[in-house]
């Protein structure tokens, strides 16, 4: 029996190996790893304290820079890369670690009332 094996994968992946997994006359078994819930928290727990809030802030250099509204844009970038205390990006690491989020949900509810 032929046993394949995926750690993670994405829609097309699974649909790819369902159809060789039942073409196959020899009823080969496919096990499929569902994605963990808690990913952006053991990533983020396996790098260096400083590294996490790094990376924090590059997700929010990113989400700042894509955000279609200027005065937003500018509000955000005051309050989360330009704070000297980190307060939204200590919080938004928190939020991760603690509750287990991705840190698209946390950083949203990081930056809930900060800029209107």
């Amino acid at each position: 029996m032929n046993r394949v094996s995926f750690r993670t994968a994405s829609a097309p992946a699974l649909v790819i190996a369902t159809l060789a997994a039942a073409a196959t006359p020899s009823g080969a078994v496919v096990t499929v790893d569902l994605p963990n819930p808690c990913s952006d928290r053991n990533t983020l727990q396996a790098i260096a304290p400083d590294a996490q809030l790094n990376a924090i802030k590059l997700y929010y250099k990113g989400f700042i820079r894509s955000s279609g509204n200027a005065d937003r844009q500018a509000c955000l970038e005051a309050h989360v890369l330009m704070d000297d205390q980190f307060a939204v990006i200590n919080t938004t690491r928190d939020l991760v670690v603690s509750k287990c989020l991705a840190i698209d949900v946390a950083a949203q509810m990081a930056t809930e009332g900060v800029c209107p």
